[in-house]
């Protein structure tokens, strides 16, 4: 039924689907129509039926009267009364009646002799009415009642035959018929107005609900009000509520974002600016005097702080976006073992260890969907935090685990480092956060995008103690997928 309704929805002109009020309207006056229509043929039916019913008791009702004046005499029957007797007794003032008595013998007692008697094989009982229609020579169709009278055995047989036209009955037929259709009729003039009306008052809500809108303005995002909005309007009322907190939560977010975006850019600008300034003063002293080399080393470091806040801050942009740069099936084990890779020489240098596994994952038992430069980015960034700020043994392992949706990749970067407590491991993952580690080149933003990139791969991301409750280790549960990498 709801693929009839939706087909028909689309094979309907596009006037009447962008129009609610037409698509109302216009179901209730067919509706109505068809309803007045219905009841229009069923009146003119019944009303067909009981004037067919009401005349033949008439037409039956005057053959009686013919049959009354019926005489036997030594078995032969007579009529008693006058040719101007027998006429007033089957007088109708809508059309001429016919008439006609004869014996079962064909002896013509009064009436006219051309009109039949009812076709009947067997034959009729007496006193009982025969109603049929006949068409006698080229003339007009005549409804006709039959009466067979035989008062004894040994009398004659008689026929007493009425008739009258059948156009009387289509005419009074017709004339009920009106008189029924004209109220229907007169009543659709108020019907529709009523219509009208009774629509246009029922979409006022949704007018009412529009202007709420209106009066919020493009600043206002508190919720509608649904005091005075209808139960049927309300699920939609309250799911553009939800829409608009939504919406001021990450206009909230983009607005925090940007403020702590500008204040943390404002360190490694004022360091650019006062070192040049340092180079410029100098030079003007002197200007034969080499460069600092101290000053362009210092110079350099802040340069190099303020380009890896930039590109934190772009790796934070893409990851925010509802849809990825990429969208492939690849293997997350071994994307992570390559991004890890990387660092092993800049953990040897920092006097730190970095354990890898040998090998990747067994093939197909870690297929992932979604970015592999982005989980690439992820675990190099975890692994950076870990040299940065973590104890001196660093590890990256993986484990295909089992679930109720399905298996799952879980990924982990561990670090024998201090003991992090819950309150410090949960401000971990807001954004611009800096631990009291007292290392000013760190930007806040790692494990945000790395949050954001996991959960846009619809997985988790969580942060909690290593074995035996020291160190920390961040585990990322990806969901697999038995589609074979691309």
């Amino acid at each position: 039924m709801n693929a009839w309704l939706q087909r028909a929805h689309h094979l309907a002109p596009r006037w009447l689907r962008t129009s609610l009020w037409l698509r109302l309207l216009l179901p209730l006056l067919g509706l109505w129509l068809l309803s007045a229509l219905a009841a229009t043929g069923t009146a003119y039916w019944l009303a067909g039926r009981t004037t067919e019913k009401s005349f033949d008791r008439l037409l039956a009702d005057d053959a009686r009267a013919l049959a009354a004046q019926l005489r036997w005499q030594q078995g032969q029957a007579h009529f008693a009364a006058t040719r101007e007797m027998a006429d007033s007794l089957v007088f109708d003032s809508l059309s001429l009646s016919h008439y006609s008595i004869r014996t079962a013998a064909g002896r013509k007692l009064i009436g006219e002799l051309s009109l039949p008697v009812p076709p009947s094989a067997a034959p009729a009982p007496p006193d009982v009415p025969q109603f049929f229609t006949t068409q006698p020579g080229h003339g007009p169709r005549l409804r006709a009642v039959a009466l067979r009278l035989q008062p004894g055995a040994g009398d004659e047989s008689v026929w007493v035959v009425v008739a009258e036209s059948s156009s009387k009955r289509q005419q009074v037929t017709g004339e009920i018929a009106l008189a029924i259709f004209m109220p229907a009729a007169l009543a659709g003039f108020a019907i529709i107005p009523l219509l009208y009306y009774g629509i246009r008052q029922g979409l006022a809500a949704t007018r009412h609900v529009s202007a709420l809108v209106v009066q919020h303005g493009d600043h206002d995002l508190s919720p509608l009000s649904v005091q005075d909005v209808p139960e049927e309007l309300r699920p939609l009322v309250q799911h553009t509520n939800a829409l608009l907190q939504r919406l001021k939560a990450s206009l909230d977010e983009q607005r925090r974002f940007i403020a702590d975006a500008a204040h943390q850019l404002q360190t490694p600008m004022a360091g650019i600016r006062l070192l040049v300034g340092d180079l410029r003063r100098t030079q003007r002293a002197d200007p034969h005097q080499p460069m600092d080399a101290q000053v362009l080393a210092e110079l350099d470091e802040v340069a190099a702080r303020g380009a890896r806040m930039v590109r934190q801050l772009l790796a934070y942009a893409r990851a925010e976006e509802d849809t990825v740069v990429e969208d492939l099936v690849f293997d997350a084990s071994a994307c992570a073992l390559q991004a890890a890779q990387r660092w092993q020489d800049a953990c040897t240098a920092a006097g730190k260890t970095l354990r890898l596994p040998a090998t990747a994952a067994p093939a197909g038992s870690s297929n992932v969907r979604g970015s592999p430069t982005l989980l690439g980015e992820v675990v190099s960034n975890l692994v950076d935090n870990a040299r940065r700020y973590g104890g001196p043994h660093i590890s990256l392992s993986w484990q295909a685990v089992g679930g109720l949706h399905g298996p799952r990749l879980l990924l982990r970067v561990c670090d024998d480092g201090p003991t992090l407590d819950a309150a410090t491991r949960q401000q971990m993952l807001l954004p611009f956060w800096r631990g009291d580690h007292g290392q000013p080149e760190g930007s806040g933003l790692g494990l945000s995008i790395a949050l954001r990139v996991v959960e846009r791969m619809g997985g988790q991301l969580r942060v909690h103690s290593g074995a035996h409750g020291s160190g920390t280790c961040i585990a990322i549960d990806l969901p697999c997928t038995d589609v074979k990498p691309t």
